[in-house]
């Protein structure tokens, strides 16, 4: 008998602590939960996902390349480079055209000279036509 009685006081001696861990434990989470609600922790939990998103955000702009926007500029600038080159190269080609018109038809140098000019070159005395195509032979010839 003495055997079963002590056993039974152990039982009852760990069931008491158990009883007692668990008081303890309820009494600090009441404790604890006084000064936190449900709706303070969903703020809370929303007020670190917002941070989060911000922190995405921040990450996101961090990792774009430099300038990355200049690219669409860029594009048009040398879209409007080419432009510009093309249309130079029309005048020059253009002033060529007038200078040999006259060499190409012996006949016309005889009568009245028409040259063949784009609208964009500007009228000019036949010795400056002369520099123009030794300019551009000279351009050509590198």
């Amino acid at each position: 008998g003495d055997v079963y009685k002590r056993q039974y006081q152990r039982r009852v001696r760990v069931n008491l602590e158990a009883m007692n861990a668990m008081r303890t434990g309820a009494q600090a989470m009441k404790s604890i939960h006084k000064n936190m609600s449900v709706d303070q922790v969903d703020d809370t939990m929303a007020d670190i996902q917002e941070q989060m998103d911000v922190a995405n955000e921040i990450s996101d702009a961090i990792s774009q390349p430099v300038g990355s926007d200049m690219y669409g500029e860029f594009d048009d600038l040398e879209a409007e480079l080419e432009a510009l080159e093309q249309e130079d190269l029309d005048d020059k080609l253009g002033s060529l055209e007038a200078n040999l018109a006259p060499m190409a038809s012996p006949t016309a140098a005889s009568t009245t000279t028409t040259s063949i000019s784009s609208p964009a070159v500007p009228k000019s005395d036949p010795e400056d036509e002369e520099a123009q195509l030794r300019q551009l032979e000279a351009e050509m010839a590198i």
